[in-house]
Formats: C-alpha cells, structure tokens, sequence
C-alpha cells in the first residue's frame, strides 16, 4: 500500500433537491420527506499510484467535479470510505481563496495559506510563483482587473508552489492561452516525474492521451470504464456517437469473422499492403502503401461510408479519411462483402501505430450514424531517415539563402 496515494471505495454522494426554500423548513418541522434525491456519484471504486497522472472525463453532469471535490475535503460524501497518502493541492475553480479587490501579491498569501501554507513558506516562494504566473507587471493591481486568463495563470502557479504529494486540477488550465496550457503541462509532467501524483479532469480526448498514464470515464456518477487512456478515448468516443445517434454502437479491439446480426453492415478486417499487396507491419517512410478493408453487409445497406484512422499508442489521432471525405457513395446487399483499398504515400516518423476502421450509414451529405468501429485492427511500426521532428515529414525543402550587406558596415 506503500505506492497507492489515493484509495476510493464505494463513494456515494446524493443531493437533496427542493423545489423551494419554504420545503427546507417544512421537512424540518414535520418530518416528512419534500425533496428529490439527486445521485451526483454511485458506489464509486478506483486507486491511483503514486506519480500517477489519472485522467477523469466524461460529459457534463458525469459528476467528475464532484468526485474531486470529496477528494480535496470541500464537500462531504455520503456514505464510502477514501484513504488519501499526502499532502492535497487542488485548483478546483479559478481563484479560491483569492478576494477580488486585493492585489495579485496579497492573493498570493491568501490563497497559498487557503491551500495550507505558512506565510513564511510563501514569502519564500513568491518570486518564483509570480515568475512562473508571468504576472510581474500587474501583480500589485486588484485581482478583479485581470482577465479570465491571468487569474488562471496566478491560480496554477500558486497552487503547484504548495510542491503538493496530490494535485487536484479540476479544467482550470483550459481557459489559459495555449502557451501558458502548454507551460502548465510541461510543469504536471515535471511533478509527475518526481513522484507527484496528479488528478486532472479534461473533456478533451487530446488533453488526456498528452498527459495521463491512466484514465477513468464516469457517465452520470457512475465509473463506465477504467484503464489506458486509448481505451478510455475508445468507450468515450462510443458513448458520445450512441448519444448523439440514439442507437448501439459496437466498437471492437480485433479482426473477428464472427457475425453479429443485430448490426446492419460490420468491418470483418483490415490489413495493410505494400505495393506487390503483401500483407506487411513494418513500413519505410517514403514508400506508398494501401490499406485494404472489408465489410460485410448484414442488411441491406443503401448508402455507407467506409473509413480508416490511424492513431499514436497514447490514443492520439494522426490521421484518418473515409469514403464519404472522398466524396465516393457505397452500397451493398444483405450477404455481400464490401472492400475498399486505399493507397497512401508515408511520411509517419519513426514509432508504432495503431490502425483501425469504421463503417457507418450516411445521414445526410456530412451527417453519419456509426454502426460498427474496429480499433486496433493493425499494429504496425514506421522506420524512418529520423532527418525531421514531429509525426510526419511535410517534405519540406530549402528553396532560397540569400545575403544582403547592410548599409551601416
């Protein structure tokens, strides 16, 4: 147990929801029930490591700010157990602790003994938090001047000063400019690395491949899955597309050629080819490929669209197309098999990948309905010259150097 920071058993929180003031008293004095339980979490469960940076997405009413609240100790939970090793600093909303008409400076005390420490702790650190908030021009003008974006910069700064053994961050770095974001994340994964451990609810798939080692989705108070950030990203993404569509998604980890008959069309496989068309898992940047799948139709199918998406191990897309972005109308009758053959030239950096698949009804000109995902239907690895950074070489050549003598030498 030595290794585990955060221990959550069966936490279970309910509001009581009254449809008026008046009712608070009434049940007071008379004893008998006048509100609606609301159960923001059900028999939630789950450990996080030390050094651990946990993901936590899901939709809004999922109850992810509720969860960190009962974790930081702002808000009760009403019946579990949690066992929490170390010392907390949470950023659960912009400017806790601070007061509006004091300046940044004094917000600083304020909020950073709010967070539990001593004045001489901070007068320690005060330069290098307003150093690290980039607020040294304004820190002496009244917090209600700054913007949305520099109270989230003080904010952050003040509260990883607390050099904290759980840091709590509840979507407040998602209102800063993109380079203090990316400041704030290079910083997570500093503290991470020396042992912090790190709770961070995001709605943003990318956020959470980027940052988390681990991840939890919760959908209306309950944990829908639990583990690699990928496959995190999967179940969210299946959540999201059976909201939007009102239907069943199947969303699959392998090739199978077992038929499920309650689907309309389902992606039986995909392989990648070379050009001899020899299924291959080793590709050479510079060469050009093709990507074969096949779907069977189960019904019969008037207008589909067919598509591949390639990912990074984290779960982060690199790139994907579909029939339909081609423009190309697909149909098939029940009993028939569907194979489409793309062809791409590769300028992936050198690494491993994940190669996965989709088929799904068209709607509209733009507008889909998923019927069946194949994620991870390939893993193949990209050897390159290693001349370029990034995940793709854009090809980029020199076309001009040009000298010019100055008229002041």
């Amino acid at each position: 147990m030595k290794n585990i920071a955060i221990s959550v058993y069966n936490v279970t929180k309910m509001f009581k929801v009254y449809n008026k003031p008046s009712d608070i008293i009434m049940e007071f004095i008379f004893g008998k029930p006048r509100h609606k339980e609301v159960w923001a979490l059900q028999d939630i469960s789950f450990q996080v490591e030390r050094g651990e940076i946990l993901g936590i997405i899901g939709r809004n009413g999922a109850g992810k700010s509720t969860l960190l609240r009962i974790l930081a100790g702002t808000l009760d939970k009403t019946s579990g157990q949690i066992e929490v090793n170390g010392r907390i600093s949470a950023i659960l909303e912009l400017g806790t602790g601070f007061h509006p008409e004091y300046t940044g400076r004094e917000n600083i005390y304020t909020g950073g003994m709010c967070l539990g420490m001593s004045k001489e702790e901070i007068r320690r650190k005060i330069d290098s938090i307003i150093e690290f908030s980039e607020l040294n021009n304004v820190i002496d003008q009244p917090f209600k001047t700054y913007s949305t974006g520099m109270q989230a910069r003080l904010t952050f700064a003040t509260a990883i000063s607390v050099e904290p053994d759980i840091l709590i961050i509840d979507e407040a770095l998602a209102v800063g400019d993109i380079l203090f974001q990316e400041k704030c994340y290079r910083q997570i994964m500093k503290i991470s690395a020396s042992g912090t451990t790190v709770l961070f609810v995001t709605h943003s798939l990318g956020t959470m491949y980027d940052l988390c080692s681990k991840a939890i989705l919760l959908h209306q108070g309950k944990i829908v899955e639990e583990g690699l950030p990928r496959r995190i990203g999967y179940a969210y993404e299946k959540l999201l597309a059976e909201e939007r569509n009102k239907v069943g998604v199947k969303v699959s980890l392998q090739s199978s050629t077992d038929v499920d008959i309650f689907l309309a069309a389902q992606i039986l496989d995909i392989v990648l080819l070379n050009r001899k068309q020899v299924a291959v898992s080793t590709l050479f940047n510079g060469e050009d490929y093709l990507i074969r799948i096949r779907c069977l139709c189960i019904r019969d199918c008037s207008s589909l669209s067919l598509g591949f998406r390639i990912q990074k191990p984290n779960g982060q897309v690199v790139y994907g197309t579909s029939t339909m972005s081609n423009k190309v109308e697909v149909s098939g009758k029940a009993g028939e098999t569907i194979e489409i053959v793309f062809s791409f030239h590769c300028i992936l950096n050198s690494g491993q990948y994940l190669l996965g698949g989709g088929v799904a009804r068209l709607k509209g000109e733009m507008e889909y309905e998923l019927i069946h995902i194949l994620r991870e239907g390939v893993v193949f690895t990209v050897v390159s010259n290693g001349l370029f950074q990034g995940d793709m070489d854009l090809k980029s050549k020199i076309i001009s150097i040009e000298k010019k003598m100055n008229s002041y030498v």
